[in-house]
């Protein structure tokens, strides 16, 4: 317990806490988000919000201009959702990819960077081949330790959009101290052909995970958090979501931004959820922080972790990287 709370005491709490405009956009969302009916600061142009409050502000042009990046992106993945579809397989979509359209008012409210999809390892090399055959473009180095699962991510690009594959929400699947839900790809939620969502109590706590990783919470992060505790109560599966968060082995930090999220911006988390989780403790929560810390600390916890040939695989990339003076690999 003490080292857990030591943990807390020194990496969690130092996290940016939600600022005003972020409280008060949680707050118009969870009322029901009419238009017309935000009544906290304006968040200018350089905030993360501004997208989703920019016709609260009567900016048109933003308004515009957010909901035409998010069509462009949209339909420049479609076609390879059609034929992943075609094939008889999925991608299932997290983050903003899921949420834009499943849970923010209109989806360019909803801004984002690429979109993130998992899918399941059988179908692995499948969708690799079904996005190469669509005419995306690899652009991730390492495809062998992507493929051997020592790396959970591999970037894809066509005309400046950037789709990332997950097998793991952590970068680096082996310094993950616990295990993802085992019922992750089960119960999903249909988004289009092709394109899945996780049920309710998986999103947000995949959601969770990524935030976990990140020195700085995005405004954004913490409207994801707040929209998905409400669909998962209006699901009824805040014990499903109980026991998936225990068996990821990183309770009580999760508790921890569950509490913030409940505390200090309304979102309708119980008190009952939040007493299991903090009773969990794992010994294991201290990876977050190094995981954070950067200065190549991720890359050497996960030769720790590594068991048998893919540690000897491992060690042999990072051996040749050396070699080489390159550094193609970098911490998520």
């Amino acid at each position: 317990m003490f080292q857990s709370l030591m943990y807390q005491l020194s990496d969690m709490k130092n996290i940016e806490q939600p600022d005003a405009i972020t409280e008060a956009a949680c707050s118009w969302l969870l009322s029901g988000g009419l238009p017309g009916t935000y009544a906290g600061p304006d968040p200018g142009i350089a905030h993360d919000l501004q997208p989703l409050l920019a016709k609260e502000m009567e900016r048109r042009d933003l308004n515009l201009s957010a909901a035409a990046t998010w069509f462009r992106q949209e339909q420049i993945i479609r076609p390879v959702l059609e034929r992943i579809s075609a094939e008889g397989t999925e991608v299932w979509a997290v983050k903003g990819f899921d949420l834009a359209r499943s849970v923010y008012p209109f989806p360019g409210g909803r801004p984002m960077c690429d979109a993130d999809l998992f899918m399941e390892e059988e179908n692995r090399q499948v969708i690799l081949r079904i996005f190469c055959e669509s005419g995306w473009s690899r652009r991730s180095p390492g495809d062998g330790i992507f493929n051997a699962g020592i790396v959970s991510e591999m970037k894809m690009y066509r005309h400046g959009i950037m789709a990332e594959l997950h097998t793991h929400i952590f970068y680096f699947p082996a310094t993950f101290p616990g295990r993802l839900p085992s019922d992750l790809f089960e119960n999903g939620r249909l988004l289009e052909p092709g394109l899945m969502g996780f049920a309710w109590h998986n999103a947000l706590l995949m959601v969770l995970l990524h935030t976990l990783t990140n020195i700085r919470i995005r405004p954004v992060w913490w409207v994801d958090i707040c929209l998905l505790c409400m669909k998962v109560a209006e699901a009824g599966s805040w014990k499903e979501f109980a026991r998936n968060a225990d068996d990821t082995k990183l309770s009580n930090s999760l508790a921890y931004l569950l509490g913030t999220a409940s505390g200090r911006l309304g979102a309708p988390v119980p008190e009952g959820v939040l007493k299991v989780l903090n009773i969990g403790n794992s010994g294991k929560e201290d990876i977050i922080e190094k995981l954070k810390t950067g200065r190549k600390v991720p890359t050497l916890l996960n030769l720790r972790y590594l068991t048998g040939w893919r540690r000897i695989s491992w060690f042999y990339a990072l051996f040749w990287l050396v070699l080489t003076g390159q550094h193609p690999l970098r911490r998520k």
